[in-house]
Order: structure tokens, then C-alpha cells, then sequence
């Protein structure tokens, strides 16, 4: 089966909302591998095994790229290639092109870097990364996390071109102004409707604060939760505002729950 950097981004899109688990690549998690991977990685796995978290896909950061690489869809049982198994920095090593970070070309599936850790871009200046035990698989802007590096996956077919910008904040301010729409105006104390499907709240006002658990949330939200171990909301979910934090030209809003973007990136989310 031919890899591609579109299919990487749709496996990656599949796997938002589900564990992070130090040295996997997409394994469905037991017990019998939750107890495996404390032996082999044991200063990782100090927290005990989440009953949330089991039979579920995991990964860790280059374990989401490896899954791709190594299953036949986005729940089949991954084969393992020693020759593909790198860590993220041998990951790095291996990229047939790559460059620092305000070299970027804006093309969905282009993998960027920190020293230790791998995400993937998916486009709209969005990346998605398996980003530790506290957060899961979770979606992050470019522009927040402090990337270092980014490298095209030598074992997937790129098939989008792009020129190159020569920086990211201009990457990303393109990508805003070509989506971007009014944001609305929000009311302390007023009732909004979600209008995206699993929408993160999260512990602060910005992607950079910790995705909260579903076991986190009030007894109402629970209802209205996205299945899975982290906090995540329906479409059509009704919240009522009780903050509203501007941060640059994103919007957040803090319910009853914590807080969730309610215009983020040029986009409404709740409205």
C-alpha cells in the first residue's frame, strides 16, 4: 500500500482524543501492554493504568507516524518494520528534505520538530501531536508550540507541492486571511451553540494549556461528551459563557467546565 502525506494527515486526524503511551505506534492497549512498556520504559510509566484507556489505539509522538507507516487503515493492527522503528530525532535524521522551521513549505503531512518530539502538520497552520500522558492525541496551532525543524517522511509519497514562505508567522497569516470570517461577539453569561464536532476544553485560554479528561467535566457535560477518556464536546452542544479572554485574534470561553475556543484561527466554533 502506497503511503502519502494526505493519508498521514488522515490518520493522524483519526487518532485525536485517544492516549498517549510512551513507545507505542497504534497497538489496542490492555493491560498485558500497559505492564510490557513499564518494564521496558519503567521512568514512564509512573502513573498507573487508566481503565479509560483501555482498548484503545495508543501511541507516542513518532509512534503516530510510525502507525500510519506500519497499518493497513486507521484501526488495523500495525505490522512492525524494524527498519522504519527510529526515535523522533533518528526520524529527523532520515527526512529526504528538511530545514528550520521558518523555511516550512505550507503542505499537509510535512513532519516538524522539537529536539525529542515529532508532530504532523495537517495544514491551516494546524498540527496534531501525540503530545505526552496529560494530553493524548491532541490538535495544536503552529504558531503556539516553539517547532524547531521540520523534514518531509522518507518512507511517504508527497503529492502537494508549495513554495516554501520564508517565515511561519507569514505561513500562518496567509492561511488566516484566505479562511478568515467575523468573530462574534460574546456575552458573559449568554448561551452559544457549538457548531464543530469535538471540541477540546481545556484548563486555560489557548492550545497550550492541558486538554482536560472526560472524567474532569460537569455532570451535564458528560452528557453532551464525545466517547473517550479525554474532555471533548458534540456539535450542537449548548454552553453558557461565564469568561471571555481574547488572546491575539483568537477568542476562548470559559463554561461551567473549563474553557474552549469559541473563534480560533479565523474560524467560529461556537456561535
Amino acid at each position: 500500500m502506497s503511503k502519502t502525506n494526505t493519508g498521514l494527515v488522515a490518520y493522524a486526524k483519526a487518532q485525536l482524543g485517544k492516549p498517549y503511551w510512551y513507545g507505542c505506534f497504534g497497538q489496542t492497549s490492555t493491560k498485558a501492554l500497559y505492564e510490557a512498556k513499564k518494564k521496558q520504559y519503567p521512568s514512564y510509566y509512573t502513573w498507573s493504568c487508566p481503565a479509560d484507556q483501555l482498548g484503545k489505539r495508543v501511541h507516542d509522538c513518532v509512534g503516530l507516524i510510525k502507525g500510519y507507516l506500519w497499518s493497513d487503515s486507521t484501526t488495523a493492527t500495525p505490522k512492525y518494520n524494524a527498519a522504519q522503528d527510529v526515535s523522533a530525532n533518528g526520524m529527523y535524521e532520515k527526512c529526504t528534505k528538511k530545514g528550520s522551521i521558518d523555511t516550512m513549505p505550507d503542505v499537509p503531512g510535512v513532519l516538524v520538530f522539537l529536539p525529542g518530539h515529532v508532530g504532523v502538520y495537517i495544514g491551516g497552520g494546524q498540527v496534531i501531536e501525540a503530545k505526552g500522558h496529560a494530553y493524548g492525541v491532541v490538535p495544536t496551532a503552529l504558531k503556539d508550540r516553539d517547532w524547531k525543524t521540520w523534514g518531509y517522511c522518507p518512507w511517504i509519497e508527497y503529492t502537494t507541492t508549495s513554495t516554501a514562505k520564508t517565515t511561519t508567522s507569514t505561513s500562518t497569516s496567509a492561511t488566516k486571511t484566505a479562511t478568515k470570517t467575523k468573530a462574534p461577539t460574546y456575552k458573559v453569561g449568554g448561551t452559544y451553540t457549538l457548531k464543530v464536532d469535538g471540541l477540546a476544553v481545556r484548563t486555560g485560554a489557548g492550545t497550550s494549556y492541558r486538554q482536560k479528561k472526560r472524567s474532569e467535566l460537569t455532570v451535564n457535560a458528560k452528557l453532551h461528551a464525545k466517547a473517550g477518556s479525554m474532555a471533548s464536546l458534540k456539535t450542537g452542544t449548548r454552553v453558557t459563557v461565564k469568561e471571555v479572554k481574547t488572546v491575539g485574534s483568537d477568542v476562548w470561553l470559559r463554561i461551567p467546565s473549563g474553557w474552549i475556543a469559541g473563534y480560533y484561527n479565523g474560524k467560529v466554533y461556537v456561535g
